[in-house]
């Protein structure tokens, strides 16, 4: 077992971490059976998991796994608690167990109104209440109605973060992005806040793909070989613009007549009928809905059939892309809006477009992209460098090691 050098520790210290594991799906999921096996290497860990029985036979081999709400009889065994915390019901116990047992949370979007509002109504309005006071009826029905129309806008006006944020002895993120909004909602007036709890950005663990080779993969799932293949992967949400990118797609048509549009995850219901959209644009024959894939290395199949990705962002809730982070250690051009931690790319590892840039901006990046193999091959080789050297999972373990270090020893000597 390894201990940071810098601190020269002679203990172990036994860490409870708390998490979504497989089966249940969540990309949080994928990244801690990235992280755990590498973190184990310098902490003895315990799981707490809400997944039933995990289905990634390493995790059984290698660790105990706990129901979440165990921890609260267990709590006293650990030394710290790590808790993985994201914005979707997956979490409702472990919302419970924070407000309870506070440690360092890993914040993967600075922003919890869906996980914590379809987790529990009542659960939502105490977080309401403690982070802008008791709201009159019209503010809350306000609040809660931009919840329901998802603007993102409104809501990121009060990200839901105070508690944890107050209670917790450290906080992860993985971008500026998300460390700028945690850093302007303790910027707000006339709220009592304690010091910044210690605040550390890592990037996403991401083991890297084999091969990046494309006719098998194509060949699976029955793909043409020759043809350009854009493709859209994760789940698909309105705020990922789907539309956008089948009337960008379109306009390509004179131009690349052979060309097919593949959408790889589940199309949730908000998002409508991409394929009477496509009906629409004339273009229903080069559109393929794949709809849910898995296991995780189907979606990688699926990632690695394409020529070039789209993971467009309307609004940024300071969340990482996965599926980007994914499509780009495959080697592949990722087109992306310029906001957010999208922006924190370098430019040179995908294709950026304005904020508020539209459809003939987008279908220009696509039409060169489609038009050049060179340029394909460059943008995906500098894309796969690039996740290689900085989501490596031993190197994120090693600076969670060391910043879990750092915030249990300021807390043993407080």
């Amino acid at each position: 077992m390894k201990v940071p050098d810098r601190l020269a520790a002679s203990q172990e210290l036994k860490i409870a971490y708390i998490s979504p594991l497989n089966p249940l799906q969540s990309g949080i999921s994928d990244y801690s059976e990235a992280l755990v096996p590498e973190l184990a290497e310098y902490f003895q860990i315990v799981l707490y998991s809400d997944c039933g029985f995990p289905s990634n036979p390493q995790i059984v081999e290698r660790f105990r796994v706990y129901p979440v709400l165990d921890l609260l009889q267990h709590h006293l065994q650990y030394d710290l608690r790590l808790y993985q915390l994201g914005n979707s019901p997956h979490h409702r116990n472990t919302f419970t167990a924070l407000r309870l047992l506070p440690g360092v949370v890993v914040l993967h979007e600075p922003f919890l109104h869906h996980g914590l509002y379809y987790s529990s109504p009542v659960q939502y309005r105490r977080e309401v209440f403690y982070e802008i006071g008791t709201p009159d009826w019209a503010s809350l029905n306000r609040l809660e109605r931009a919840l329901q129309e998802d603007d993102r806008h409104y809501l990121l006006e009060n990200p839901l973060i105070g508690r944890i944020l107050d209670t917790s002895l450290g906080i992860i993120v993985h971008s500026q992005a998300a460390y700028q909004i945690v850093e302007a909602y303790f910027a707000k007036p006339g709220l009592y806040r304690r010091a910044l709890p210690k605040i550390k950005v890592t990037s996403q663990p991401l083991p890297m793909p084999v091969s990046c080779e494309m006719s098998e993969p194509r060949a699976a799932l029955g793909l043409p070989q020759s043809r350009i293949i854009f493709g859209m992967a994760g789940i698909i949400h309105p705020v990922k613009e789907p539309f956008l990118a089948l009337r960008a797609f379109a306009s390509l048509y004179a131009d690349f007549p052979d060309a097919l549009f593949l959408f790889v995850g589940e199309v949730l219901q908000e998002t409508g009928d991409l394929i009477a959209q496509a009906k629409g644009l004339g273009i229903a024959e080069k559109v393929i809905l794949l709809g849910r894939v898995e296991p995780l290395e189907r979606l990688h199949q699926a990632i690695a059939a394409c020529d070039v990705i789209l993971n467009l962002r309307r609004t940024t809730i300071g969340e990482t892309s996965a599926v980007a982070l994914r499509a780009m250690a495959l080697g592949k051009p990722v087109i992306v809006r310029n906001i957010g931690w999208f922006s924190e790319l370098p430019d040179d590892a995908c294709v950026k477009i304005g904020p508020e840039e539209g459809v003939e901006r987008l279908a220009a990046v696509m039409r060169a992209l489609a038009a050049s193999p060179e340029m394909r091959l460059q943008i995906g080789q500098q894309a796969r460098h690039y996740v290689q050297r900085e989501c490596d999972p031993a190197r994120i373990a090693r600076q969670y090691a060391e910043f879990l270090w750092d915030v249990y020893t300021s807390v043993a000597i407080s």
